[in-house]
Protein backbone atom coordinates (compact mmCIF):
# COMPACT_ATOMS: atom_id res chain seq x y z
CA UNK A 1 0.00 0.00 0.00
CA UNK A 2 1.29 3.28 -1.09
CA UNK A 3 2.41 5.70 1.64
CA UNK A 4 -0.39 8.24 0.14
CA UNK A 5 -3.39 5.66 0.26
CA UNK A 6 -2.01 4.99 3.80
CA UNK A 7 -2.27 8.69 4.78
CA UNK A 8 -5.56 9.01 2.99
CA UNK A 9 -7.09 6.16 5.31
CA UNK A 10 -6.14 7.60 8.11
CA UNK A 11 -8.10 10.69 7.58
CA UNK A 12 -11.12 9.32 6.26
CA UNK A 13 -11.04 6.98 9.79
CA UNK A 14 -10.55 10.08 11.31
CA UNK A 15 -13.26 11.62 9.86
CA UNK A 16 -15.43 8.74 10.90
CA UNK A 17 -14.16 9.05 14.63
CA UNK A 18 -15.02 13.10 14.10
CA UNK A 19 -18.61 12.11 13.31
CA UNK A 20 -19.00 10.20 16.31
CA UNK A 21 -17.43 12.90 18.48
CA UNK A 22 -20.16 15.24 16.91
CA UNK A 23 -22.96 13.42 18.14
CA UNK A 24 -21.31 12.67 21.49
CA UNK A 25 -21.34 17.08 21.52
CA UNK A 26 -25.10 16.93 20.82
CA UNK A 27 -25.77 14.07 23.09
CA UNK A 28 -24.40 15.89 26.05
CA UNK A 29 -26.46 18.81 25.13
CA UNK A 30 -30.01 16.76 24.41
CA UNK A 31 -30.19 17.91 21.09
CA UNK A 32 -31.91 15.60 19.38
CA UNK A 33 -30.60 13.97 15.64
CA UNK A 34 -32.77 14.34 12.73
CA UNK A 35 -33.00 13.47 9.03
CA UNK A 36 -35.31 15.28 6.76
CA UNK A 37 -35.23 14.38 2.97
CA UNK A 38 -32.57 15.19 0.33
CA UNK A 39 -34.53 15.55 -2.29
CA UNK A 40 -38.08 18.13 -2.56
CA UNK A 41 -40.08 19.41 -5.06
CA UNK A 42 -39.84 23.07 -3.67
CA UNK A 43 -36.61 24.86 -3.65
CA UNK A 44 -34.79 26.57 -1.29
CA UNK A 45 -33.80 30.56 -2.69
CA UNK A 46 -31.00 32.42 -2.67
CA UNK A 47 -29.92 34.94 -5.46
CA UNK A 48 -26.34 32.99 -4.91
CA UNK A 49 -27.03 29.44 -4.59
CA UNK A 50 -27.21 27.42 -7.42
CA UNK A 51 -29.23 24.01 -6.90
CA UNK A 52 -29.15 20.87 -8.75
CA UNK A 53 -32.12 19.59 -10.10
CA UNK A 54 -33.72 16.44 -10.83
CA UNK A 55 -36.72 14.63 -11.81
CA UNK A 56 -39.20 12.54 -9.81
CA UNK A 57 -42.55 11.13 -10.36
CA UNK A 58 -42.88 13.41 -13.24
CA UNK A 59 -42.18 17.04 -11.80
CA UNK A 60 -39.06 19.38 -11.26
CA UNK A 61 -37.25 18.56 -8.34
CA UNK A 62 -34.29 19.51 -6.16
CA UNK A 63 -31.46 18.15 -3.80
CA UNK A 64 -31.43 20.56 -0.98
CA UNK A 65 -28.51 22.94 -0.70
CA UNK A 66 -29.00 22.84 3.52
CA UNK A 67 -31.57 20.85 5.78
CA UNK A 68 -32.84 24.18 6.93
CA UNK A 69 -36.50 24.49 5.63
CA UNK A 70 -37.44 20.82 6.44
CA UNK A 71 -35.73 21.42 10.22
CA UNK A 72 -37.83 24.62 10.66
CA UNK A 73 -40.82 22.39 9.77
CA UNK A 74 -40.39 20.33 12.26
CA UNK A 75 -39.46 23.08 15.51
CA UNK A 76 -43.04 24.60 14.31
CA UNK A 77 -44.42 20.59 15.59
CA UNK A 78 -42.64 22.00 18.34
CA UNK A 79 -39.75 19.16 18.31
CA UNK A 80 -37.60 21.05 20.07
CA UNK A 81 -33.62 21.47 19.61
CA UNK A 82 -32.40 19.82 16.73
CA UNK A 83 -29.42 19.24 14.35
CA UNK A 84 -28.74 17.28 11.50
CA UNK A 85 -25.34 15.92 10.00
CA UNK A 86 -26.38 16.03 6.23
CA UNK A 87 -25.05 15.60 2.53
CA UNK A 88 -25.73 19.36 0.83
CA UNK A 89 -25.80 20.08 -2.75
CA UNK A 90 -24.59 23.14 -5.20
CA UNK A 91 -24.22 22.94 -8.64
CA UNK A 92 -21.24 24.52 -10.23
CA UNK A 93 -19.04 24.56 -7.15
CA UNK A 94 -15.40 22.95 -7.81
CA UNK A 95 -12.50 23.57 -6.22
CA UNK A 96 -9.74 23.87 -3.37
CA UNK A 97 -12.61 23.88 -0.86
CA UNK A 98 -15.96 23.06 -2.80
CA UNK A 99 -17.41 19.93 -4.10
CA UNK A 100 -21.04 19.98 -5.49
CA UNK A 101 -21.74 17.70 -2.87
CA UNK A 102 -20.23 18.11 0.92
CA UNK A 103 -21.46 17.54 4.24
CA UNK A 104 -23.01 20.03 6.69
CA UNK A 105 -23.74 20.01 10.40
CA UNK A 106 -26.82 22.22 11.20
CA UNK A 107 -28.66 22.82 14.63
CA UNK A 108 -31.44 25.26 16.00
CA UNK A 109 -31.70 25.76 19.62
CA UNK A 110 -34.50 27.21 20.87
CA UNK A 111 -34.78 29.74 23.91
CA UNK A 112 -31.23 30.17 23.28
CA UNK A 113 -29.60 33.52 22.87
CA UNK A 114 -27.09 34.89 19.97
CA UNK A 115 -24.43 35.28 21.93
CA UNK A 116 -24.82 31.61 23.58
CA UNK A 117 -25.28 30.09 19.81
CA UNK A 118 -21.69 32.41 19.09
CA UNK A 119 -20.05 30.37 22.37
CA UNK A 120 -22.01 27.03 21.07
CA UNK A 121 -20.53 27.31 17.73
CA UNK A 122 -16.67 28.31 18.87
CA UNK A 123 -16.92 24.84 21.38
CA UNK A 124 -18.05 22.47 18.29
CA UNK A 125 -15.36 23.98 15.91
CA UNK A 126 -12.42 23.63 18.67
CA UNK A 127 -13.55 19.99 18.74
CA UNK A 128 -11.87 19.59 15.52
CA UNK A 129 -9.28 22.59 16.01
CA UNK A 130 -8.30 21.00 19.02
CA UNK A 131 -8.06 25.15 20.33
CA UNK A 132 -9.67 27.11 22.79
CA UNK A 133 -13.10 28.53 22.42
CA UNK A 134 -11.83 32.70 22.84
CA UNK A 135 -12.27 33.74 18.91
CA UNK A 136 -11.77 37.05 18.32
CA UNK A 137 -15.28 38.46 18.07
CA UNK A 138 -15.44 41.66 15.40
CA UNK A 139 -18.37 43.68 14.19
CA UNK A 140 -18.66 43.37 9.80
CA UNK A 141 -18.15 47.32 9.81
CA UNK A 142 -15.14 47.20 12.27
CA UNK A 143 -13.47 44.26 10.56
CA UNK A 144 -13.55 46.93 7.32
CA UNK A 145 -12.39 49.80 9.43
CA UNK A 146 -9.24 47.10 11.02
CA UNK A 147 -8.31 45.95 7.04
CA UNK A 148 -9.24 48.30 4.90
CA UNK A 149 -9.31 51.68 6.67
CA UNK A 150 -12.82 52.38 5.06
CA UNK A 151 -15.92 51.36 5.04
CA UNK A 152 -17.35 51.17 1.25
CA UNK A 153 -21.11 52.34 0.68
CA UNK A 154 -21.63 49.91 -2.73
CA UNK A 155 -22.43 46.68 -1.34
CA UNK A 156 -20.53 44.73 -4.15
CA UNK A 157 -17.29 46.30 -3.45
CA UNK A 158 -18.20 45.32 0.41
CA UNK A 159 -18.69 41.83 -1.10
CA UNK A 160 -15.40 42.40 -2.95
CA UNK A 161 -13.15 43.48 0.05
CA UNK A 162 -14.30 41.20 2.38
CA UNK A 163 -13.74 38.31 -0.08
CA UNK A 164 -9.98 39.25 -1.12
CA UNK A 165 -9.00 41.82 1.68
CA UNK A 166 -10.35 40.70 5.26
CA UNK A 167 -11.01 37.17 5.04
CA UNK A 168 -7.24 36.12 4.52
CA UNK A 169 -6.52 37.99 7.64
CA UNK A 170 -9.35 36.16 9.85
CA UNK A 171 -7.20 33.88 11.75
CA UNK A 172 -9.44 33.21 14.89
CA UNK A 173 -12.06 35.26 14.21
CA UNK A 174 -16.34 35.58 14.42
CA UNK A 175 -17.67 38.26 12.80
CA UNK A 176 -21.17 39.48 13.46
CA UNK A 177 -23.11 42.52 12.91
CA UNK A 178 -23.69 42.39 9.26
CA UNK A 179 -26.02 44.76 7.42
CA UNK A 180 -29.49 44.62 6.48
CA UNK A 181 -28.83 43.24 3.24
CA UNK A 182 -26.91 40.82 4.22
CA UNK A 183 -29.73 39.18 6.87
CA UNK A 184 -30.30 36.37 4.09
CA UNK A 185 -32.56 33.96 7.15
CA UNK A 186 -31.52 36.63 10.20
CA UNK A 187 -33.46 38.79 12.11
CA UNK A 188 -32.38 42.43 11.30
CA UNK A 189 -32.03 44.35 14.97
CA UNK A 190 -31.36 47.94 16.01
CA UNK A 191 -29.95 48.42 12.20
CA UNK A 192 -27.92 45.63 11.80
CA UNK A 193 -28.64 41.64 10.42
CA UNK A 194 -28.12 38.83 14.18
CA UNK A 195 -25.83 36.92 12.04
CA UNK A 196 -22.57 35.68 12.38
CA UNK A 197 -19.84 33.99 10.85
CA UNK A 198 -17.22 32.04 12.30
CA UNK A 199 -13.28 31.83 10.03
CA UNK A 200 -9.90 30.10 11.19
CA UNK A 201 -7.02 30.44 9.47
CA UNK A 202 -8.62 32.32 7.09
CA UNK A 203 -11.31 30.10 5.81
CA UNK A 204 -15.09 30.46 6.78
CA UNK A 205 -16.62 27.33 8.35
CA UNK A 206 -19.73 28.81 10.30
CA UNK A 207 -22.48 30.69 9.19
CA UNK A 208 -25.22 31.02 11.85
CA UNK A 209 -28.05 33.32 12.84
CA UNK A 210 -30.93 34.40 15.43
CA UNK A 211 -33.51 32.83 12.77
CA UNK A 212 -36.56 34.78 11.55
CA UNK A 213 -39.92 33.75 12.08
CA UNK A 214 -42.16 36.21 10.45
CA UNK A 215 -43.70 34.79 7.05
CA UNK A 216 -44.67 37.98 5.75
CA UNK A 217 -40.99 39.19 6.38
CA UNK A 218 -39.46 36.05 4.62
CA UNK A 219 -42.12 36.02 1.91
CA UNK A 220 -40.33 39.47 0.82
CA UNK A 221 -37.04 38.13 1.27
CA UNK A 222 -37.94 35.45 -1.17
CA UNK A 223 -39.20 37.31 -3.40
CA UNK A 224 -36.18 39.64 -3.17
CA UNK A 225 -33.99 36.85 -4.19
CA UNK A 226 -35.78 35.53 -7.23
CA UNK A 227 -35.45 39.49 -8.44
CA UNK A 228 -31.49 39.47 -7.62
CA UNK A 229 -31.60 36.12 -9.82
CA UNK A 230 -33.19 37.23 -12.96
CA UNK A 231 -31.11 39.97 -12.56
CA UNK A 232 -28.00 37.95 -12.67
CA UNK A 233 -29.41 36.52 -15.58
CA UNK A 234 -30.24 33.17 -13.37
CA UNK A 235 -33.89 31.26 -13.43
CA UNK A 236 -36.07 32.58 -10.12
CA UNK A 237 -37.02 29.36 -7.77
CA UNK A 238 -40.72 28.34 -6.86
CA UNK A 239 -40.83 29.19 -3.45
CA UNK A 240 -41.18 26.49 -0.78
CA UNK A 241 -45.13 27.16 0.37
CA UNK A 242 -44.73 24.77 3.52
CA UNK A 243 -41.86 26.61 4.56
CA UNK A 244 -43.98 29.76 4.87
CA UNK A 245 -46.80 27.45 6.26
CA UNK A 246 -44.55 25.97 9.11
CA UNK A 247 -43.51 30.08 9.78
CA UNK A 248 -47.26 31.53 9.95
CA UNK A 249 -48.29 28.27 12.19
CA UNK A 250 -45.36 29.20 14.27
CA UNK A 251 -41.73 28.61 15.24
CA UNK A 252 -39.78 29.58 18.28
CA UNK A 253 -37.62 31.94 19.21
CA UNK A 254 -34.66 30.52 17.97
CA UNK A 255 -31.10 30.35 16.91
CA UNK A 256 -29.60 28.51 14.06
CA UNK A 257 -26.12 27.63 12.31
CA UNK A 258 -24.95 25.66 9.89
CA UNK A 259 -21.34 24.06 9.84
CA UNK A 260 -18.86 22.75 7.34
CA UNK A 261 -17.70 19.78 8.08
CA UNK A 262 -15.59 18.94 5.41
CA UNK A 263 -13.41 22.04 5.85
CA UNK A 264 -13.00 21.31 9.41
CA UNK A 265 -11.48 18.25 8.31
CA UNK A 266 -9.29 19.74 6.02
CA UNK A 267 -7.95 21.92 8.91
CA UNK A 268 -7.67 19.81 11.07
CA UNK A 269 -5.45 17.74 8.85
CA UNK A 270 -3.95 20.47 7.46
CA UNK A 271 -5.31 19.49 3.72
CA UNK A 272 -5.33 22.28 1.24
CA UNK A 273 -8.05 20.65 -0.63
CA UNK A 274 -11.17 18.96 0.04
CA UNK A 275 -10.70 16.29 -2.06
CA UNK A 276 -8.42 14.50 0.74
CA UNK A 277 -10.93 14.37 3.57
CA UNK A 278 -14.03 13.30 1.66
CA UNK A 279 -14.02 9.28 0.05
CA UNK A 280 -14.72 10.47 -3.26
CA UNK A 281 -14.78 13.38 -5.26
CA UNK A 282 -16.64 15.11 -8.26
CA UNK A 283 -14.28 14.04 -11.27
CA UNK A 284 -12.52 16.95 -12.29
CA UNK A 285 -12.17 17.08 -16.36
Amino acid sequence: MSLALTNRLAVLRDRATMLARARAFFAERDVLEVDVPILSERASVDAHIDLIEAFCLGKRAFLHSSPEYGMKRLLSEGIGDIYQISHVFRSDELGERHNPEFTMVEWYRCDFSFEQMIEETAAFASLFLECSTDFEKLTYRDAFSRYVGHYPEAQEERDRLFAFEIEPELQKTIIYGFPPEQAALARVANGSAERFELFYQGIELANGYHELTDPVEQKKRFEVSNLQRLALGKKPYPVDTLFLEALEKGIPDCCGVAVGFDRLMMLRHDTHTIDEVIPFTWEKS
